[in-house]
C-alpha cells in the first residue's frame, strides 16, 4: 500500500451526531466536530477525532464521489459516518450505480489499523455475502483498492498528560495518534433489533441466525483472526480490574470483582473442552438488523403460549433478521463466546419475554440447526460467560464516559444493565438453567 495521506482534523469535542437509523440525520453544514477516545487499556486513546467535515473530504478525495449530507453514526472504537452521494458522481470508476442508500465511510481507530487484520475480516465478509448473509462490503476507492491509511493530522492535540501545545505537536506524535484506515462500505437498509419487540420468535430466530452464520463460515482461518484479541473479547476479562475505578459504587465495584473470579475459576479451566471456529464476536442490539415480517395465512404459531412471556399482544409485529453489522470484533474464537453476548444483549432489552428467560430461547433456536448444540462444559460455563458480557459493558461504558462525559452512548448498558446484573448473578444457576431447559423443550421441533 502506498505511504499514507495527510488529512487535517480538529479536536473540539462535541455530543455525538446520529444519523436517522440511530437518532437523526444532519446536512453538511450542521455537523460539528467531535472527539470521543476510545481504549485498550486505561489512559489510552485511540479513536480518530474528526469531524463531518474532514469526513465529506476523505470520501471526494478518496473515493470521488460528491456528498450530498452527511451524519455521525454510534460506535466505541472507531468513527462512523453515514454519507449519502449525489446520483449523478461519475468520479469512480469501480463505481457504476450509485447506491441510494448511502454508504458509511469507516475511519478505524488507531489500534486496530493492521493490513493483515482488515484483510482477514473482509475475507469473512465475502464468505458470508456469498452465501445468502447481508453484511456491509467495502467499496473500491479510486486507486481501486478496498482501503487506505490516512494519517489525520489534529490542528490541535489530543489531551494528553503532558499537555503539549500546538507547536510541540510533532509529526510523529500525529503519526502515533492519528494514522487509520478508511474505508466506505454499502450502507445496509433495514432497523436496528433495539428499535423492535424481542418476541419468542424473534429470539428463536437470533438463536438460528446466530448458529446459521458460524456454521457458514465453518473452517474459514486467517493469522490475523487467531491472533486478535482485544479488551470486548470475552478471554481478556481479567483486564476489567485495571478499569473498575471508574465505578463509584462500591457494591457494584465488588460485583464485578466477583464475576471476574468466578471467570477465573469456572471459564478458564473449561476453555479446552469448548468448540472453537471463526466467531463474530459483538452480537448486540445495535449490529443486528431486522424487517417486519407477516405470518403466512392461518399461522397461529406467534400467538402460542410460551413461557415466561409479558405484555403478550395478538397484534404484535413479528420481524425477520435482514443483515449483520460491524466486523471488527471477528476473531478465532470459541462458539460460546458469541452465544453468551448474544443472550447478554438480547436480555438488556428484552421487554415482552422475561429477561431471565431470553437465555432459553435463543438456546432452543440454536440447537435447532442441524442439532447444534452446546456440550457439559460449555453450558456450565454460559451463566458466568453472559455475566461477564455484562461486566465488559458496563465497566467499559462507565470508564470511557469519565473520558468523555458527552457521550451518552457509552451508557446505554447501564440504564438496565446493573439492576439485571445483579439479578441475574444471585439467581442460582440450576434455577436459571431449569427455566431455559423447559423452554428449550417447548420448542423442540
Amino acid at each position: 500500500m502506498s505511504k499514507p495521506n495527510k488529512t487535517v482534523a480538529s479536536s473540539t469535542t462535541t455530543a455525538d451526531v446520529k444519523d436517522d437509523r440511530k437518532i437523526k440525520a444532519t446536512n453538511n453544514n450542521e455537523c460539528e466536530n467531535s472527539t470521543s477516545v476510545e481504549l485498550t487499556r486505561p489512559g489510552q486513546q485511540i479513536r480518530p477525532a474528526i469531524s463531518c467535515e474532514v469526513a465529506v473530504g476523505l470520501v471526494e478525495r478518496l473515493y470521488g464521489l460528491k456528498v450530498l449530507s452527511v451524519s455521525e453514526l454510534n460506535s466505541y472504537y472507531d468513527h462512523n459516518f453515514l454519507v449519502k452521494i449525489d446520483p449523478q458522481s461519475k468520479g469512480n470508476p469501480f463505481v457504476k450505480d450509485i447506491w441510494p442508500h448511502g454508504y458509511v465511510l469507516k475511519v478505524l481507530n488507531s489500534m486496530d489499523t493492521r493490513e493483515d487484520r482488515i484483510d482477514a475480516v473482509h475475507a469473512v465478509q465475502r464468505i458470508l455475502s456469498t452465501k445468502g448473509f447481508n453484511c456491509p462490503q467495502p467499496i473500491l476507492n479510486i486507486k481501486g483498492q478496498d482501503k487506505s491509511i490516512e494519517d489525520i493530522v489534529y490542528d490541535l492535540p489530543i489531551e494528553s498528560d503532558d499537555k503539549k501545545s500546538t507547536a510541540e505537536f510533532q509529526e510523529s506524535d500525529a503519526i502515533r495518534q492519528g494514522r487509520h484506515v478508511v474505508r466506505l462500505f454499502i450502507f445496509v437498509p433495514g432497523r436496528l433489533l433495539v428499535e423492535v419487540p424481542y418476541t419468542p420468535q424473534l429470539l428463536l430466530s437470533l438463536g438460528r441466525y446466530i448458529c446459521s452464520l458460524q456454521k457458514a463460515i465453518e473452517g474459514f482461518s486467517h493469522p490475523a483472526l487467531e491472533q486478535f484479541q482485544n479488551i470486548w473479547s470475552l478471554d481478556s476479562v481479567p483486564q476489567l480490574l485495571g478499569f473498575t475505578s471508574a465505578i463509584g459504587d462500591h457494591e457494584k465495584r465488588r460485583l464485578i470483582e466477583d464475576i471476574v473470579e468466578s471467570y477465573m475459576k469456572e471459564v478458564v479451566p473449561m476453555k479446552t473442552r469448548f468448540q472453537k471456529g471463526v466467531i463474530h464476536g459483538d452480537f448486540n442490539e445495535q449490529n443486528i438488523l431486522v424487517r417486519k415480517v407477516s405470518p403466512p395465512e392461518g399461522d397461529d404459531s406467534s400467538s402460542s403460549p410460551q413461557p415466561g412471556v409479558e405484555n403478550a399482544s395478538s397484534d404484535q409485529n413479528e420481524h425477520e433478521i435482514c443483515g449483520i453489522l460491524d466486523f471488527a470484533h471477528s476473531s478465532l474464537s470459541f462458539y460460546l463466546y458469541d452465544v453468551a453476548i448474544l443472550i447478554m444483549y438480547a436480555m438488556l432489552d428484552s421487554k415482552v419475554v422475561d429477561f431471565l428467560d431470553v437465555g432459553g430461547y435463543v438456546l432452543a433456536g440454536y440447537m435447532s440447526v442441524d442439532d447444534r448444540t452446546l456440550n457439559e462444559a460449555e453450558f456450565e460455563a454460559l451463566k458466568v460467560c453472559v455475566a461477564s458480557r455484562y461486566a465488559q459493558s458496563l465497566t467499559m461504558g462507565a470508564y470511557t464516559h469519565s473520558l468523555n462525559p458527552t457521550n451518552e452512548y457509552l451508557l446505554m448498558s447501564s440504564k438496565n444493565g446493573w439492576t439485571q446484573l445483579k439479578t441475574f448473578w444471585t439467581t442460582p444457576k440450576d434455577q436459571l438453567y431449569d427455566r431455559w431447559r423447559i423452554i428449550i423443550d417447548a420448542n423442540r421441533q
